[in-house]
């Protein structure tokens, strides 16, 4: 007999169990680590063990037809357009508020999960390739099956709003990097990578912006910050970066206009996720019951443990 849970329980818990893993590779004597030669896979092992198993154990926990809320599904020019328009407003976006941190005193520079991982020296080729590997490509891939795919698919489902799953989809994002400083910039990435799975209806295009926004972090945010914090006119260079911002969110909201519109057309559903039928109850809705969830406090009460045990 299977037992029955409400998404509002279980899509925190698996966050849960996942705030309590990343924790516990905190633990790891990472300079012996970082003396071997197979950093890089053990900084794979790590994503296989933090966001794969779970949630493959999750998916098969929730039975058959539950992929369909994972949004495993291609796409087309029109919407990836709409993914690099979301790539510029998440990279520069992300990039301002780094800077307002930086301008209050609260700036870290640690721009992934397993930054203690990195080796000293990247300058070769190798070196940089299993670093896009390792550090990009498979952290865009995990991350978005767990937060875009289950986590944000759970909650639509249930009959939330977008805008309450995406935010809480975002909140056990930001929360997963236990970095208090830093959180205002994942919560920021993790709205623009909700909305992008949801008007695309697919967490493939989520995965490419993710993945893109991982290389830019790498490989050119430190180039972009040493620029301003160098450069004799500093509000010129933040004026400059404000209208790249403002001009491709503008792009990004005109092409999420052009995909709502195709839809209309064609008589597809805004989000072709089957809701559960309102509650005649409307004291308390499934925003309510979502954003009030025992689980989900649970996982705030965790992420503020941990952060401060971290520290």
């Amino acid at each position: 007999m299977r037992i029955k849970l409400k998404p509002s329980v279980t899509a925190p818990l698996l966050a849960l169990v996942m705030y309590l893993l990343m924790a516990a590779s905190s633990l790891t004597d990472i300079e012996k680590l970082g003396q071997r030669d197979n950093v890089f896979l053990a900084v794979i092992i790590l994503q296989i063990v933090i966001f794969i198993i779970p949630g493959i154990f999750y998916c098969r926990f929730k039975g058959n037809g539950f992929t369909e809320k994972l949004r495993f599904k291609p796409f087309n020019l029109n919407k990836l357009w709409l993914s690099v328009c979301s790539f510029f407003v998440l990279a520069f976006g992300s990039a301002l508020v780094k800077l307002g941190l930086y301008a209050v005193g609260y700036y870290s520079q640690q721009y992934t999960l397993y930054e203690n991982y990195l080796p000293n020296d990247a300058s070769s080729i190798a070196n940089l390739l299993y670093i896009l590997i390792a550090i990009a490509i498979i952290p865009a891939i995990t991350e978005e099956f767990i937060f875009r795919g289950i986590i944000l698919g759970e909650y639509s489902a249930m009959g939330t709003k977008p805008v309450t799953a995406v935010m809480l989809s975002a909140a056990m994002f930001a929360m997963l990097h236990f970095n208090l400083y830093q959180f205002p910039v994942y919560f920021f990435g993790g709205i623009v990578l909700g909305y992008v799975a949801v008007i695309t209806n697919s967490v493939l295009c989520a995965m490419i912006v993710h993945l893109l926004n991982n290389v830019f972090s790498l490989l050119f945010e430190p180039q972009l910050l040493r620029l301003i914090s160098q450069t004799d006119s500093p509000v010129f260079v933040l004026f400059v970066l404000t209208i790249i911002f403002f001009v491709f969110l503008i792009l990004f909201f005109g092409s999420a206009e052009k995909v709502y519109y195709k839809k209309g057309i064609n008589g597809e559903e805004s989000s072709p996720l089957k809701r559960k039928k309102r509650r005649k109850d409307k004291s308390f809705t499934p925003d309510r019951e979502a954003s009030l969830s025992p689980a989900f406090i649970l996982c705030i009460i965790a992420y503020i443990v941990i952060t401060l045990t971290l520290k």
